[in-house]
């Protein structure tokens, strides 16, 4: 390579995660792996596996796991994290973050780090800290703002995404780059097994039953249903506790219980997106969801809610408002009495997946990387005994 593309040798790299399981930890295992697969040197910093899958699926890619229990929210032990980051990061090429826990102590750790031993420093955010920080999100929004300073390029998965984060970094917004999240066309697509179902209208939704994905939603989109016998199978472990009674009690309240299907965590989401009639995913918040990727591989007909990376979608798909059960059950309705327009958003968002395969978006990575370790070699100091 050039010095404008970047070095061509390989890389040692630190990675790093605070989640453990589902899209950031997929996103994750993924990157580790084509970076073992390009002859990097991968250190991948997470929680171990009583916490998730992530460990598990980093022993397979043969990157070299270390464990860091890093916690979700603010605490002394952030400091420890800082501390073991700082040691683990120095004179490494580079140091690549993932969401806000490990973006927050990655950088403070590199940021104390003498100029010469720090690595170059990435940053995916998976969705901006200030926009599902509530009353924190303004401390949040400065938090990033000081780091992004701290950060050789910022990566925002969708469109939308990085139109928020230019709203709101300033001067530091010019180091944001869009990478989109990618999906296994082959793993995901119409080909295949599909899951268990039965006879009425089979509406699916996948992912954590959180307040982020909006189960709540969809169970009261399914009390407004014309059709009045679709079912609605949730796929999905519940984070935080109690989720799940929480909306069982609301299905109960709306008379909708008996038509709700409860399937908890599954170790192969691809079945569960061929044995709906409709995927819908009705997120309050997202960076760019892998379920919007995975189903359109499936060949699924989808309805999103409008948050970031529902451009994704686009035509190929449905887009209502967040939080409005009214239009995701019209939207929803429509599509369960239109077979043939399923089968055209079908093929539709079959087609469009090819833009997001997976290999495509982590060569993408890959070449950020190289770019950014040829930079840091540029700005390190010649030693004297170099220019001898």
């Amino acid at each position: 390579m050039t010095e404008q593309t970047g070095v061509d040798r390989p890389l040692d790299v630190l990675i790093v995660a605070q989640p453990t399981e589902y899209g950031v930890a997929i996103c994750v295992a993924q990157q580790a792996k084509a970076a073992v697969n390009a002859g990097h040197n991968v250190v991948v910093v997470c929680p171990d596996s009583t916490k998730g899958p992530l460990a598990d699926w980093i022993a397979e890619t043969g990157a070299e796991h270390v464990v860091l229990d890093l916690q979700r929210q603010p605490g002394l032990s952030d400091l420890a994290a800082v501390q073991r980051l700082r040691g683990l990061s120095r004179n490494r090429d580079l140091m690549h973050v993932h969401s806000s826990k490990a973006g927050a102590v990655g950088r403070i750790a590199v940021a104390s780090l003498p100029r010469d031993e720090r690595p170059a420093v990435v940053f995916t955010t998976h969705f901006w800290s200030w926009q599902v920080g509530g009353g924190m999100a303004r401390l949040y929004l400065w938090i990033e703002r000081l780091l992004a300073r701290r950060t050789d390029a910022i990566v925002a998965v969708s469109e939308q995404e990085a139109e928020e984060g230019r709203a709101k970094l300033g001067a530091a917004a010019n180091r944001i780059r869009v990478i989109p999240n990618g999906v296994d066309t082959s793993r995901f697509s119409p080909e295949g097994d599909a899951a268990e179902r039965g006879e009425d209208p089979l509406i699916v939704s996948v992912g954590r039953i959180s307040e982020q994905k909006g189960q709540d939603i969809a169970i009261r989109a399914l009390a407004l249903l014309e059709n009045g016998v679709a079912r609605l199978r949730f796929v999905g472990d519940e984070y935080p506790p109690g989720q799940r009674d929480r909306l069982q009690k609301l299905a109960e309240e709306l008379g909708v219980a008996d038509r709700i299907e409860w399937w908890g965590k599954v170790s192969d989401t691809a079945p569960q997106f061929r044995a709906a009639d409709v995927v819908i995913s009705p997120s309050r918040w997202e960076g760019m969801s892998l379920v919007f990727l995975e189903a359109m591989a499936c060949g699924s007909a989808i309805v999103v809610s409008d948050v970031a990376g529902s451009q994704a979608v686009g035509a190929a798909g449905v887009i209502v408002p967040v939080e409005d059960p009214a239009a995701l059950a019209a939207e929803i309705d429509a599509l369960l009495a239109d077979p043939s327009a399923r089968r055209r958003l079908g093929m539709a968002a079959r087609e469009k997946s090819s833009s997001f395969d997976l290999d495509l978006t982590l060569n993408q990575t890959l070449r950020l990387w190289a770019e950014l370790a040829g930079r840091r070699e540029m700005a390190q100091p010649i030693s004297a005994n170099a220019a001898r």
